[in-house]
């Protein structure tokens, strides 16, 4: 989010960012015209993806200081309103905003999108359903957004619930393979639903175009190390999942129950173990899967990056926790971005 650096406000800034830095695929426009949208190249490591964001990071982040303004990491801002921002001048946001109305315009929120590749349609197919038990363990250790127009939402991750709001939107759907997919999605554009794979925004979807597996349940991390964590935790679980066999379904009900105890606590809270059943605290089930991630051949690089922090969340909590402190220190909000800015380690 681009904010003002003074008063903490979103700011409509990224039409100025892309005047001076022109047309690149790395940094794009999003529908409002105070969030950015920063995306990397392909990367074969984390460490390599993360180098690549933080150079994009810096070099918005200077663009945006010639207008006294500054980059926000964080799922939704702590008080600016939906109906304070403007929308981006292009064609396909305002499509979006005739046919969704009301719960597009409340889409100011800011998410992480993980693509992974896959080798073909049907692995990606058995990678999703691999994941699907695990989704709610993403949107624990990402949980970074508490507030919602200066309230206290009692959330950990109140995005989560304005993006389920669209007509595609919520958790995906167990497929038999790739063409059931296909059926799935010729279904929905044959009945005018869709427009286009695009329109489908499941918190975790195949990208045909791509060539990946798409991870968008997670909130905008808190800071670069956490970002760091949360890529590494995706491609472990993802490249463990394509070499070995796809786990026994578990239940929808149990799947939606833990994702709501990662929406309402965030790391601090305590989930079903969708394998054993059993109620565990959501970092001590985070700590006992790397161990299983490690013994099925994962880089401990990778593994090592969520290791590390899984520590620094025990002793200082998540973003939700972060901001929520940040908050009751300052008693400011103005105060508190920028307390924000200065902690997210970017």
């Amino acid at each position: 989010m681009c904010v003002d650096a003074d008063s903490g406000q979103q700011a409509p800034l990224a039409p100025y960012v892309f005047s001076v830095i022109g047309d690149t695929p790395r940094i794009k426009p999003e529908l409002f015209t105070s969030i950015v949208e920063i995306n990397t190249e392909i990367h074969t490591s984390t460490n390599s993806a993360m180098q690549e964001l933080l150079d994009l990071y810096k070099q918005v982040d200077v663009v945006l200081q010639n207008q006294n303004g500054a980059l926000l990491s964080s799922g939704t801002h702590p008080v600016s309103h939906w109906r304070d921002q403007e929308v981006s001048d292009d064609p396909r946001y305002y499509q979006l905003l005739k046919r969704l109305q009301w719960v597009a315009r409340r889409f100011n929120i800011c998410g992480i999108h993980t693509h992974i590749g896959m080798p073909d349609g049907d692995n990606c197919i058995k990678v999703m359903n691999h994941l699907l038990p695990i989704m709610p363990v993403f949107l624990a250790i990402s949980a970074n957004s508490p507030f919602w127009h200066g309230e206290k939402t009692g959330l950990a991750a109140s995005r989560i619930k304005i993006f389920e709001g669209l007509s595609q939107g919520g958790m995906p759907f167990y497929f038999a393979d790739w063409q059931d997919f296909e059926h799935c999605t010729q279904r929905l554009m044959a009945t005018g639903s869709i427009g286009s794979v695009r329109d489908i925004w499941w918190e975790m979807r195949p990208h045909p175009d791509f060539g990946t597996l798409e991870i968008r349940i997670g909130d905008m991390p808190a800071s670069f190390d956490d970002t760091a964590a949360y890529v590494a935790y995706a491609r472990a679980e993802a490249m463990a999942a394509i070499g070995h066999e796809e786990p026994l379904k578990v239940h929808p009900s149990l799947i939606r129950e833990n994702r709501w105890r990662a929406c309402r606590y965030g790391i601090r809270g305590t989930i079903i173990d969708p394998f054993s059943e059993e109620l565990i605290p959501v970092l001590d089930w985070l700590e006992k899967r790397l161990d299983q991630l490690a013994a099925y051949g994962i880089d401990d690089n990778e593994l090592q990056l969520v290791a590390r922090q899984i520590s620094y969340w025990r002793t200082n909590g998540g973003g939700a926790d972060s901001q929520r402190e940040l908050y009751n220190t300052t008693d400011d909000f103005s105060a508190m971005v920028r307390a924000m800015r200065e902690l997210d380690g970017w």
